[in-house]
């Protein structure tokens, strides 16, 4: 009895440390809207279970209405929801793949603050289809009051074409 009982707290301890982790890759569908409803079936009025039911595996930005402050990566069971905000989960995609920022400066070997520099570069550019893409969650008292899908393409912004290899 004894034994089946260390056996059952051994894989109770295992289990415990086996969390998942939070993926900062959201997919393109995660993008994707159906009238003012996400892919995920977040709608306006909406609140804070949820908003964290369809998006704890992502990286939330939250930016406040009275601050200056831009979009800050917070936890998403921290979020004040109660204040006026807005949330946003933002991807990068290059050549159609999800890439967050992180991967893109190891993979380029830059440092974060020379981003921007690279993906504006028409060398860079050229040989990329760089495109960003974000929902913004726009809140009030606890509930969201409005849902936004967009997309910045980086080439058209740019005005430089992505030319396949």
């Amino acid at each position: 009895m004894k034994k089946l009982l260390y056996i059952i707290l051994f894989g109770l301890l295992f289990l415990s440390g086996c969390e998942k982790k939070t993926s900062d890759i959201a997919p393109a569908k995660l993008y994707e809207m159906d009238g003012e409803s996400t892919y995920s079936g977040v709608s306006p009025g909406d609140g804070k279970k949820e908003f964290i039911d369809a998006y704890q595996d992502y990286a939330i930005q939250v930016a406040y209405n009275d601050s200056v402050s831009n979009y800050l990566v917070m936890s998403i069971r921290k979020i004040p929801y109660e204040d006026s905000i807005s949330t946003m989960i933002a991807n990068f995609f290059i050549n159609g793949k999800p890439v967050s920022e992180e991967e893109l400066c190891e993979q380029n070997k830059i440092e974060p603050e020379q981003l921007h520099s690279l993906l504006s570069s028409s060398e860079y550019l050229r040989s990329h289809e760089v495109i960003y893409r974000y929902l913004r969650f726009k809140w009030e008292d606890g509930a969201i009051q409005k849902i936004e899908s967009e997309e910045l393409n980086y080439n058209e912004t740019f005005e430089t074409p992505y030319v396949e290899t």
